[in-house]
């Protein structure tokens, strides 16, 4: 009866600690999907609205996970409103909003889902102006059966910040023909109570090259946020919050090219321009109802003379936008506010407060779950031993395990700390790479590795020498335009070279300190010569092996950009022939391939800048580029291509000739891949070549193997953990390694290591889910279900011991009687003829259902051994033997 009740407390336990699992500990969070009902539009450029009528309680929004793609749509707007702009469920053309109107979220481009810190968000519903959500969307051209829409996620639990938006920005757009930094500027006085900004997205069309936003105090003007309207248009955070106060002066500007031969003005489809940038913010809600409200809208320039203080670099846009999410939240005061990003489809919440019974959620993810096992995944859809041919690989014991019924949960509850990852750690998309860990070896590293500019291998392909930027970072204050401040800012201290062993992953030799300014490009020749770009001294070198102090050849001017046959402007890159001959990628600037002689002597070059063109693809025309960031050099099939980066495609050009031969795209139009870095396979059965992507436009950042003859993607994969910042791509001589070098901020980030997998490389389990020992419920029921199961251990050992001890006893009991029997049948016994004594009559063969089966079944045919004529029986026998069984059975 006890050891019933331990089970039963044990099950409760067991219930509960699955209960501690599953429930969030803080508040309950729920989603709300605005969206279409199959929609169809009727013209290209068209407006559609939709509402949703909120329930009537206290409800805060808190974060956003866009249900849009911009294959259909240009843009989405999404509002809070008092009364939607029609009573239709669904309506083209005229308000937004009737009455009270915010805006709360902006979105285009595909830019991700997101979170607002923890203690800011939108107040909407019961007790206050905003009883509906409108969600207004602007499709670029017809489409049938479309649901896109905003799935807003929201708290019952009020915050101790409101949120708002501020737009920004001016319809004085008129952009002349083949023109280039046009600007707009605009301003405004800010009035209301204070306000910090978090968080800036700007939005412009395919002509806006940079939005920016400043704060105007006592005549100092500061910077509030600069973005380039080409990344996806989300809200970034900023690197620290901008105070703004009553009575300082909003002003920004919008800057633009337009390459093409008509007028640009302003206007609402998207052959049109727009110049919007939107500030969100928080602050104190005020007690007082009377209280006026922060500024919601900075449009036009009231205030012209102030932005007459707007920076000249504010042309120029930022190198890459702050890493969304990187921001830490902070209780300690509300300008210390940070917004956190979620990566991903919509359905990860980024914490543990995701609502397990969203039933739509559910079958969202199921359907997701379907379409990446039915869709045409050409980069996923590998036959592997062609790849491992083109590589000249043997045919490794390889398992393709695309397989994705593991992705399906097993409840409901699949929030950031449950969601079963599409890419299973370790197994890359297509399972023929795995990342190996633990290299290279930290503490060998120099503590002060930082940005990877170039990563090559020597030819022995024992060591990988690592360009990077020690300590300095590419910012504006080191650059006046295109030209290196060197009046103000010396070399690198640091040794910016460094060696490190392909196996061990230590590092073995470093060079290179007060030698580089801002270093980019590395190559390793076939005779082991260095060849490294530094695009702040725009200069092109090449080292001997033996002599590392002085270079052996230099191609450009010191600090001095040009376009002309001896001048560089940024080079990024160097390819090197057999015979001596090289080819430099002048990108930033110049966007040109040139060759040189083994001397070091002007050839020729090609390439031109953007003209605005379009071929029949929709990507801009042949040897046109938008940054040439890396070279490769294919000899045999006379091939030299680059990664045209912004343009999300490598073009390939007959290296003797410079004729133009074909373009490569990694990814389908709709989707953005900014092309970082391309790399032969020095030894392969074709022309292999391989590319990784980057940049912050792009989700996902991948490695590619692509036939360069054909175009044809032979498979790809992303890692695990995933790459940030890829800068640079390099293989080894048969494509059995690959190394990835990133623009990061920490050693431990820095440098991957990938490896072709083996069978005994394939993990076994196809996925994991967390286990919650930080959760405080579940570590109290663990510590109770422990201490309530180990009395049941113990009460378990000590019945198997008396058991043990019983069965022995059995045995010597039945031992006895043996003994017994097998004396008593023996003639010459003392006891022989008493025990064999007749006692009277006795009934023959009474036996019932084999209850009088002899003992000892090794003697079931000696029952008669003593009399030819008696059958000796013993009643108790069979009792005996059931019991000596059952304890063998224990």
């Amino acid at each position: 009866m006890i050891t019933v009740r331990y089970f039963l407390l044990i099950f409760l336990l067991v219930i509960n600690s699955i209960y501690s699992m599953t429930v969030p500990n803080k508040e309950e969070l729920f989603t709300i999907n605005v969206t279409m009902k199959d929609y169809q539009t009727t013209k290209e450029d068209q407006y559609v609205y939709t509402q949703y009528q909120l329930p009537d309680q206290e409800l805060t929004i808190v974060g956003y996970s866009p249900l849009v793609d911009m294959n259909s749509a240009h843009h989405m707007l999404t509002y809070a409103c008092e009364k939607p702009g029609s009573k239709k469920q669904f309506w083209t053309g005229g308000a937004t909003c009737d009455g009270e109107q915010m805006i709360i979220h902006g979105w285009a481009r595909n830019a991700p889902a997101m979170k607002l810190p923890e203690d800011v968000g939108f107040a909407v519903g019961r007790n206050t102006p905003y009883k509906y959500i409108v969600v207004n969307i602007h499709y670029f051209s017809k489409i049938n059966n479309d649901n896109s829409g905003n799935q807003l996620i929201m708290s019952r639990t009020p915050r101790k910040y409101l949120a708002g938006v501020m737009l920004s920005g001016t319809s004085d757009i008129y952009l002349r023909p083949k023109s280039e930094t046009i600007r707009t500027p605009f301003s405004c006085q800010f009035e209301g109570p204070s306000i910090s900004i978090f968080a800036v997205r700007v939005h412009a069309h395919q002509w806006g090259r940079v939005n920016s936003l400043y704060r105007v105090r006592n005549g100092e003007i500061s910077q509030i946020a600069k973005g380039d309207p080409q990344w996806p248009q989300s809200f970034y955070p900023l690197s620290s919050p901008v105070n703004i106060e009553n009575g300082d002066l909003i002003v920004g500007q919008c800057v633009y090219d337009n390459n093409e031969d008509r007028v640009v003005q302003v206007g609402s489809t998207h052959n049109d321009e727009m110049c919007n940038v939107y500030a969100m913010y928080s602050y104190k809600p005020s007690r007082k109802s009377s209280d006026s409200l922060p500024t919601q809208m900075c449009w036009g320039n009231q205030f012209s003379k102030a932005t007459s203080l707007i920076p000249m670099d504010s042309v120029v846009p930022p190198f890459k936008p702050t890493e969304m999410g990187e921001i830490k939240n902070s209780h300690h005061a509300h300008s210390e506010h940070a917004m956190i990003s979620s990566q991903g489809t919509g359905k990860d919440f980024s914490n543990d407060d995701d609502n397990d019974d969203d039933d739509q959620s559910y079958e969202d993810y199921i359907d997701e779950v379907e379409n990446m096992r039915h869709r045409d995944r050409t980069g996923d859809n590998i036959d592997t031993r062609k790849v491992l041919s083109h590589l000249g690989l043997p045919d490794y014991e390889y398992v393709d395990a695309q397989n994705y019924d593991y992705l399906l949960p097993n409840h409901l509850t699949y929030g950031k700390d449950q969601t079963v990852k599409l890419h299973n750690g370790k197994l890359m998309s297509s399972n023929l790479y795995i990342n190996v860990e633990n290299w290279p070896d930290m503490k060998s590293l120099p503590t002060q590795l930082g940005e990877i500019g170039g990563i090559a291998l020597n030819n022995a392909n024992n060591e990988l020498i690592v360009f990077h930027r020690g300590s300095r970072k590419w910012e504006f204050k080191y650059f006046n335009d295109y030209r290196f401040r060197n009046d103000r800012f010396g070399p690198i201290d640091e040794d910016v070279l460094i060696h490190i062993d392909t196996r061990t992953g230590e590092t073995k030799y470093r060079w290179g300190a007060k030698m580089f300014y801002m270093p980019h490009g590395l190559t390793i020749d076939h005779e082991g010569n260095f060849w490294v770009t530094d695009i702040a001294m725009h200069q092109v070198f090449m080292f001997k092996p033996n002599e590392l102090t002085h270079p052996a050849l230099t191609v450009g001017e010191l600090f001095q950009p040009g376009s002309g046959p001896s001048q560089l402007c940024r080079p990024t890159d160097v390819a090197v022939m057999k015979n001596g001959d090289f080819f430099i990628a002048d990108g930033y600037c110049n966007s040109r391939i040139m060759k040189f002689n083994r001397k070091g002597e002007y050839l020729m070059e090609w390439g031109s800048s953007m003209s605005g063109k379009r071929d029949s693809d929709g990507f801009p025309v042949p040897n046109e580029w938008n940054i040439v960031h890396s070279i490769a050099l294919n000899e045999d099939a006379q091939l030299v291509c680059g990664a045209d980066r912004e343009n999300f495609r490598i073009q390939c050009f007959n290296s003797n000739t410079g004729e133009f031969q074909r373009q490569i795209r990694v990814e389908p139009n709709s989707t953005i891949g900014a092309i970082y870095a391309i790399e032969f396979v020095p030894n392969a059965n074709g022309t292999i070549l391989f590319a990784v992507t980057g940049g912050m436009q792009t989700e996902k950042k991948k490695v590619y193997m692509i036939d360069a003859q054909t175009g044809d993607i032979l498979t790809s994969f992303d890692s695990n953990p995933s790459l940030n910042s890829p800068h640079d791509i390099t293989v080894s001589s048969n494509a059995r390694e690959i190394y990835v070098g990133e623009l990061s901020l920490t050693p431990a980030d820095a440098l991957h290591k990938f490896e072709i997998s083996k069978r005994k490389d394939l993990p076994t389990q196809t996925y994991s889910r967390r286990n919650y020992f930080a959760d405080k419920n579940f570590r109290i029921s663990l510590i109770l279900m422990i201490a309530f199961a180990t009395p049941v251990l113990i009460a378990i050992i000590v019945g198997c011991c008396i058991r043990i001890k019983n069965m022995r006893k059995l045995h010597h009991l039945n031992s006895f009687l043996t003994d017994v029997r097998n004396t008593g049948t023996n003639r010459s016994s003392v006891l022989g003829d008493w025990m064999n004594r007749r006692k009277g009559f006795e009934l023959l063969d009474q036996y019932s259902d084999g209850e009088n089966e002899p003992l000892d079944s090794n003697n079931g045919n000696d029952s008669n051994e003593n009399s030819a004529d008696e059958t000796v029986t013993y009643n108790h026998k069979q009792n005996n033997t059931n019991i000596f069984k059952m304890g063998e059975n224990l």
